[in-house]
């Protein structure tokens, strides 16, 4: 048997016979790849665990091996699989096999879902699937569940639909059919089996699949049809798999089906990076390959070419508090960089104005764009401090893969309920919360009563024996009306955050939504009461109605100048593939990150400790890391210790804000860190702030006119040429201006 070069040698033997001419390639990969890169584009022997650390150019390397594949090793486009987890990952892929290879080709590159469909749909026959079958989202999944609990004649109130659902999902996930589940005692509630039962079913007899079946039918269809097994294996000839630490049971099943006894197959991924526990992702894939995979070899990609390496220090001394690792040693050539800042506030209303003043000043002194900087948060409801400090500071903002918090469906929701106490004629709120949660009046019931009052010019709080529906719906809506009364009376001459709490009791909204299982809609709506709460103490004499006015005014659209240059409030599961020059992780306290729900479990906290390791090596230049150390939950300001993940990062490259002052000047000195920290830069919030011994204190109002000549003590000396509603507009002598809180800026006058 002839001798063969290791991988690493074959490397160094490539890169001579290329610069001496005797090899060459249409693709140049020594000119863009490291040689950990190389190694893992060229090796091709056995299976093949590509370890990418963050930034590392894991998307490279992949995009690379399938054009190396292709163009060096003749193998045809159509006998390839890649497969990864996200549309835009795929098709990102796809645009870069086609580049490096100048010609676009007929290779699979898709989602784990989107290649399981298409298998389904030609090779259906083969695994007990008709043809032509409809997928359904899990909207439709929620809804067919309802109904069964319903047939069963069981309470949709005690028995959720969302959680069943997500059983359901679950168990596919472990390849479970119902009777299977019920056999492993997949789970303690008995209800379960009888509705996957009836659900199993129904879908079968409709023809539906939904996303678990996918994966499920084609992998229980490939372990009882060998013919069918070949003909996929003899087509798919190479695998590779992106983000594999994401991988859950069933589609690691579905991966070593398909692949050869040779081992024609490479994943690529990061144990560092599994955060998707919850969705059932399985990092023991990764970390048990080797053994599952004999003679696999495994390539370390540790060169970042992202971030500074004090970050990526940092990080690493972070990360390296969790077991269960292969571990990685990452390093950069871009040099050092500056040192993590971390800034401990009073409130998190506070916490937002940090931020924001730091976004000012790194835009308009160091040159960043709106556009280079992100915000990152552990839960959807700390978005809403962030939007309305930059809503009222004119700072463009962008919320990615969530709504704004006022446009979320709980907060329309409520605030519909409102506007409709406010206003019997609007029809709108009506509609949205007549049956909202469930109690009995449909869509016809609705058209009655808008014809019957609001199309003749009447409110709706008529007697319900002046409005023209049918009699088995006059008791449901008599109900409505009697509390729709009630709450209308109420809301003008209640205090705003008392008439949230009546709200909240009377209508059973957030009843419902616990119910349903739709825990971070709860908190949501908690977080609007805060919101009201933190209005009312700032505006005293205001109403609600005034609330909603502003909250509405404040949705508007910016400039167009600013369409495609907006600071990202990303929360940190979003955030995974994204980067950023500026990166502010917020919140970072015990309760909150980790989160409350990981409870005490080892195996929670290190996959919390993950989630902040992928935030922290998002940022390119500048990370920054902040804590309240009172933050409203649930309606009620709590106190906060700091999050234990605070004390993990190394002191040495952590700068802990020491800004002292006195109360003259709106800071704070602070020494509850227990860090080598003194003073923590910490402002007030609203007419009222506890200071250092809990108590209470006035704000101070700040004297600040038209004309008036200010000195900001990063901007510099300027002359307020506009004050309205508690905002100035300062022209500064370097020609900037700018819009400033008056109540949140220390402003000094100029002598």
């Amino acid at each position: 048997m002839a001798w063969k070069p290791p991988p690493a040698l074959q490397v160094v033997f490539y890169l001579i016979l290329t610069a001496l001419g005797i090899m060459g390639s249409t693709i140049h990969y020594e000119r863009y790849l490291n040689s950990s890169q190389l190694e893992a584009v060229f090796y091709n022997d056995s299976p093949l665990l590509v370890l990418a650390g963050a930034g590392s150019g894991k998307t490279r390397v992949i995009t690379y091996k399938i054009a190396y594949l292709i163009n060096e090793m003749d193998l045809n486009p159509q006998n390839i699989l890649a497969v990864t987890f996200t549309n835009k990952a795929s098709n990102e892929m796809k645009d870069r096999v086609n580049s490096l290879l100048r010609v676009n080709v007929d290779v699979w590159i898709k989602t784990f879902h989107s290649a399981a469909a298409n298998i389904l749909r030609i090779m259906g026959n083969h695994f007990s699937v008709k043809p032509h079958f409809t997928i359904i989202d899990q909207q439709d999944q929620i809804s067919i569940v309802r109904k069964i609990i319903r047939d069963l004649n069981i309470d949709p109130e005690t028995y959720q639909p969302g959680k069943y659902a997500f059983l359901i999902d679950r168990a596919k996930d472990k390849l479970f059919n119902a009777e299977e589940a019920e056999l492993e005692a997949f789970s303690t509630d008995s209800v379960f089996y009888d509705i996957y039962k009836i659900y199993e079913k129904k879908l079968g007899n409709e023809n539906l699949l939904d996303f678990g079946d996918l994966i499920f039918k084609l992998t229980r269809g490939l372990e009882q049809n060998e013919q069918g097994l070949n003909l996929l294996k003899n087509r798919f000839r190479y695998i590779l798999v992106d983000e594999f630490q994401d991988t859950n049971h069933a589609q690691y099943t579905l991966l070593k089906k398909l692949t050869h006894p040779e081992g024609n197959i490479c994943v690529v991924g990061d144990e560092d990076q599994s955060i998707y526990g919850f969705r059932g992702a399985r990092i023991e894939n990764i970390l048990s390959f080797s053994k599952d995979y004999k003679n696999s070899r495994i390539v370390k990609l540790e060169e970042n070419y992202r971030s500074y390496q004090t970050i990526l220090t940092a990080s690493s001394h972070l990360i390296n508090k969790n077991s269960g690792r292969f571990g990685k040693k990452l390093y950069t050539k871009k040099g050092e960089g500056e040192k993590i800042r971390f800034c401990r506030a009073f409130s998190d209303r506070d916490e937002a104005i940090f931020i924001a003043e730091e976004i000012q000043n790194l835009k308009y002194h160091d040159g960043y764009e709106y556009s280079d900087m992100a915000v990152f948060y552990r839960m959807n409801a700390q978005s809403r401090a962030f939007e309305y400090v930059f809503s009222r500071l004119h700072i463009p903002y962008i919320i990615i893969g969530g709504l704004r918090f006022y446009e979320r469906e709980e907060i329309k929701d409520i605030l519909a309920y409102l506007k409709l106490a406010i206003n019997p004629m609007d029809e709108i709120s009506l509609r949205r919360i007549a049956n909202k949660p469930p109690r009995g009046i449909g869509e016809k019931t609705v058209d009655a009563l808008v014809r019957s009052t609001i199309e003749k010019g009447y409110p709706i709080y008529q007697s319900e024996s002046e409005i023209h529906i049918a009699p088995s719906r006059i008791p449901l809506v008599k109900s409505f009306l009697d509390f729709y009364v009630e709450l209308k009376d109420l809301v003008h001459n209640t205090y705003p955050p008392q008439l949230l709490r009546i709200l909240f009791d009377k209508s059973g909204y957030i009843e419902w939504l616990k119910d349903e299982n739709k825990e971070e809609k709860v908190r949501n709506v908690y977080e609007l009461y805060n919101a009201v709460e933190e209005y009312s103490k700032e505006n005293q004499s205001s109403s609600i109605s005034e609330f909603i006015e502003e909250v509405s005014l404040n949705q508007g659209g910016y400039d167009n100048k600013y369409q495609n240059n907006r600071v990202f409030l990303i929360t940190l599961h979003n955030a995974k593939g994204l980067e950023f020059p500026v990166v502010f992780i917020a919140g970072m306290e015990e309760g909150i990150f980790p989160h409350y729900l990981s409870g005490e479990s080892p195996a929670d906290i290190q996959e919390e400790r993950r989630l902040l390791y992928v935030g922290m090596t998002r940022a390119m230049e500048k990370l920054y890391l902040t804590a309240a150390k009172v933050r409203k939950l649930y309606g009620k300001s709590v106190e906060r210790g700091l999050s234990n993940f605070v004390f993990e990062l190394p002191e040495e490259l952590v700068v802990f804000n020491e800004e002292k002052g006195t109360n003259n000047n709106g800071l704070i000195e602070d020494n509850t860190c227990g860090i080598n920290a003194r003073g923590f830069f910490q402002r007030r919030l609203g007419p009222q702030y506890l200071n250092a011994d809990g108590e209470k204190k006035v704000k101070r109002e700040p004297e600040i006119k038209v004309n008036n000549r200010v000195i900001h003590k990063h901007f510099g000396r300027g002359k307020v040429v506009e004050v309205e509603n508690g905002v100035a507009v300062i022209c500064f002598d370097d020609g900037k201006k700018m819009k400033f809180l008056l109540q949140y800026t220390p402003l000094e006058k100029e002598q």
